[in-house]
């Protein structure tokens, strides 16, 4: 019985830890491939050498530049979802042929990257956060802003009909019937926003900012700290999976009145 329930933990364990021995291996990969010959260690540093390189710089200055660049991803993602939601949702509920009108001008707009437009940004309004604020800013709004339209415009009208003859005002009809049927491709469009923003800032920050996790990368390039590439390009990867990872919890906890695939 005792043998049973050591399997069990143990399974449970390894059913948890599937999704990182990938990840493990290429750690190993990586700290092993110089000493064997397979890359040239002036290029590719043992995994070993990035960590004492980010020892070398501190955690405190680390996390200074995380933040940094955070907080601009925050204030660019604010402004995009204070005009991307709205947007969303008057032209995929009130104004459906507005926005048939002007779809092919979104569709347009959206194939533009955010990263070219950078250089135009700095010309418009000079270097510095404005403009790294911009490409945040494009980043987020395409994918926020389709998806809620989207998903306005695909919210079953009986739903509305029958929250309506159950005695529900506007109001009600609203927050309690559109937003929840809303809310998952909200969260799509945040999800997919926010990760091509945090990745055009750095980016954008390698051009016009001097602080942020993008400049450590454009700066240690210059000055040739290759270590320190590594060690931003790791720091840019681990911040990504954990934002996103953040995101997908909250998606659960605010969508737990879904039924689970099991369920249904």
């Amino acid at each position: 019985m005792k043998l049973k329930k050591i399997a069990n933990a143990a399974k449970a364990v390894n059913d948890k830890l599937m999704g990182f021995y990938l990840a493990i291996a290429f750690i190993l990969v990586w700290q092993f491939a110089p000493a064997l010959g397979w890359t040239n260690a002036t290029f590719v540093p043992p995994f070993s050498d990035v960590l004492l390189d980010g020892a070398q710089v501190g955690i405190i200055k680390i996390l200074v530049h995380i933040c940094i660049s955070m907080r601009r991803v925050i204030i660019g993602f604010a402004i995009s979802a204070a005009l991307a939601l709205p947007l969303g949702f008057i032209l995929g509920g009130a104004a459906p042929k507005v926005a048939l009108v002007i779809k092919p001008l979104i569709a347009f707009l959206q194939q533009v990257p955010p990263y070219i437009l950078y250089p135009l940004f700095l010309l418009v309004f000079g270097p510095g956060e404005n403009g790294i604020l911009l490409v945040i800013f494009w980043s987020v709004f395409w994918p926020l802003f389709t998806t809620t339209m989207q998903g306005i415009s695909s919210v079953d009208p009986s739903l509305v009909r029958c929250a309506r003859s159950m005695g529900a005002n506007g109001f009600e009809v609203f927050f309690k019937t559109i937003i929840p049927a809303v809310f998952p491709n909200i969260m799509m469009g945040i999800r997919t926003g926010l990760t091509m923003g945090f990745l055009m800032l750095i980016g954008a920050e390698s051009m016009g900012a001097d602080s942020g996790v993008g400049w450590m990368m454009h700066n240690a390039q210059g000055l040739g700290w290759i270590p320190r590439i590594y060690l931003g390009a790791l720091i840019v990867c681990v911040v990504g999976f954990l934002l996103n990872a953040g995101l997908q919890v909250a998606e659960s906890v605010f969508t737990d009145w879904k039924p689970s695939r099991d369920a249904r």
